[in-house]
This record gives C-alpha cells, structure tokens and sequence, in this order.
C-alpha cells in the first residue's frame, strides 16, 4: 500500500457504517506531485472503486458497501469538508 492510504483505510471503517471492506488494488506510477488525494471513480456491483493519488504514484482502492449510494455521500461530504 502506498504511504498514507492504511491510515485513510481505517478511518473510513471506523466512521462510514456503509463500508464493509476495502481492498487495495493496483499502484501504478505517474508524473507529478501534489498532495494525497482520495477520490471516487465510478461505481462497481460490489460497491465503489476509488484511487488514491500520491506523489509518484496511485493505487486503486475497491470499497465493498452495504449501501454504495449513502456511502459515496459519505465519502463526498468528507472530502469537500478535508479541503
């Protein structure tokens, strides 16, 4: 897992009772740099697939959601009010 994103993962267990699981995918490098960055992609049956920028690289990140719907307002509200 890239630096960071276990520390996210457990807070998004403790405090979103939407999501059941996460399950971290693919790192994959890139060019740039910038700060962390969580964001949502599109949804999955099984819930969400997100990504989670880095400086240099990004990792895909699965959420298995007993409601996807309440769990990508979650994640929304929680974004726009970390900036």
């Amino acid at each position: 897992m890239l630096e960071g994103l276990e520390d996210l993962c457990k807070v998004l267990l403790k405090e979103c009772a939407h999501i059941q699981r996460i399950v971290p995918g693919r790192i994959n490098r890139r060019k740039g740099r910038g700060e962390a960055e969580f964001k949502i992609q599109y949804p999955t049956p099984a819930g969400l697939k997100c990504i989670y920028l880095r400086s240099g690289a990004t990792q895909e990140v699965f959420l298995i959601c007993s409601d996807e719907q309440a769990a990508q307002e979650w994640l929304k509200i929680r974004n726009s009010s970390s900036r």
